[in-house]
């Protein structure tokens, strides 16, 4: 649970269903991956500027502008990052980490979109539509 989350009394973001593995219902579905990538990557386009979301892409950090409070949030964490990150040249170096938070998010999108080819590719060699 983040310090927002405690603050406002949200439920645990990180919490997880542990009957998620139970029973029939699970699929893997090449579809429902691919579904799951694609959502991923509307994020990621959203973090390189390609989206529709006009503020807090990547295009926007590297040019070295300070950030604001209102840009970042208003609960303590961000109001400090707001404080350290929209001081001299500590934007560029944010702008930096969040680039290289950036490069993980698409080797788990492109991941994600192997692994859906892989059990595709699977599913027809096992049944032989190759």
């Amino acid at each position: 649970m983040t310090q927002k989350d405690a603050m406002e009394g949200g439920p645990d973001p990180l919490s997880a269903d542990a009957h998620l593995f139970d029973g029939e219902a699970r699929e893997n579905s090449p579809q429902a991956i691919r579904a799951v990538a694609q959502e991923l990557r509307a994020g990621l386009d959203a973090m390189l500027g390609n989206g529709e979301r006009p503020n807090g892409n990547i295009n926007q950090l590297s040019k070295g502008g300070e950030l604001s409070a209102a840009q970042i949030g208003e609960w303590n964490d961000a109001l400090a990052l707001a404080a350290t990150v929209g001081s001299s040249n500590a934007g560029a170096k944010f702008a930096e980490v969040y680039q290289k938070f950036i490069d993980a998010y698409k080797s788990v999108v492109e991941a994600v979109e192997a692994s859906a080819e892989n059990l595709d590719r699977a599913r027809r060699e096992n049944e032989g539509n190759a």
